[in-house]
């Protein structure tokens, strides 16, 4: 049976300064209890993404082996059966769905191989074609912003490249180390690097260090652009409501989170060592 989306109310929690993330982060103390749950989830071996999906209700996860379906409710369903690849980058863009990625044994070959490069979904998630640098690049990072942008980092560079048109053209822009990336309503981008947050107000080219932010190797940011969210040391979950707000305590993750996703009213969603978790505002 697979996980189940369990609900929390949201702990103003704070936690002592520690680990760091295999990705970025590092510590010496115990971590704070956790709010998402403390079951060992092990049926969905590792989740890159949680995305809504565009055209039911719910939810989508990209994990190692495919996209798996999550009802507005919380259940984790099953695995979306014409998916096997290693879905990485997964976002929701209007009505369509972008990805990247590896293939899988049973990936159709016209979406590349080794790597997918930018394919692209109009039916949540049940078929897919190929768009863009089909079998040379895999995309970790994907952002989508306004009026069919897109930004992306591949994984064998840290050159930022951005295209106007769904993914059909690319076009370098600047270079950033990061391990998430978002835009705010804004037009802002926003990246977790190891460095801490950096923001960019000049669409890409130039980044500087995000005043006041914590410490993050995860971000996410909500449909409408207006609420951001996080994990960092000790699996302290942030939350803020703009880039020059307040970043507030917001939860703690059972383990290392692996995804994590924001809803217009702020409520939380998180894939962590315990599953999947929800965590209300």
């Amino acid at each position: 049976m697979l996980p189940t989306f369990r609900t929390r109310r949201r702990a103003a929690l704070t936690v002592a300064t520690t680990i760091s993330a295999s990705i970025v982060l590092a510590g010496c103390t115990a971590p704070a209890e956790p709010t998402t749950g403390h079951d060992h989830a092990t049926t969905i071996s590792h989740v890159h993404a949680i995305v809504p999906n565009p055209a039911e209700d719910g939810y989508l996860l990209g994990a190692h082996d495919g996209i798996y379906t999550a009802t507005s409710d919380g259940e984790v369903g099953s695995r979306i059966e014409t998916t096997d690849f290693d879905a990485m980058g997964l976002i929701t863009v209007g009505d369509a769905l972008l990805a990247s990625g590896h293939p899988g044994p049973t990936t159709p070959p016209e979406l590349g191989s080794p790597n997918l490069g930018i394919i692209r979904s109009d039916d949540s998630a049940r078929s897919w074609t190929p768009v863009s640098f089909t079998g040379e690049k895999d995309f970790h990072v994907l952002a989508a912003g306004k009026n069919d942008t897109l930004y992306g980092i591949a994984s064998d560079s840290a050159e930022l490249l951005r295209t106007d048109d769904l993914g059909e053209t690319w076009s370098p822009v600047g270079e950033i180390l990061a391990f998430s990336l978002v835009l705010d309503n804004a037009g802002q981008l926003i990246a977790a690097t190891p460095d801490g947050l950096q923001i960019s107000t000049d669409e890409g080219a130039t980044f500087a260090p995000l005043n006041d932010a914590p410490a993050l190797y995860l971000l996410a940011v909500s449909p409408d652009g207006k609420q951001l969210v996080g994990v960092g040391r000790g699996g302290q979950i942030w939350a803020s409501t703009g880039s020059n707000a307040e970043w507030v305590p917001a939860g703690v993750t059972h383990g290392s989170a692996q995804a994590l996703a924001t809803t217009n009213d702020g409520d939380i969603l998180v894939f962590d060592d315990s599953g999947l978790a929800a965590i209300a505002k």
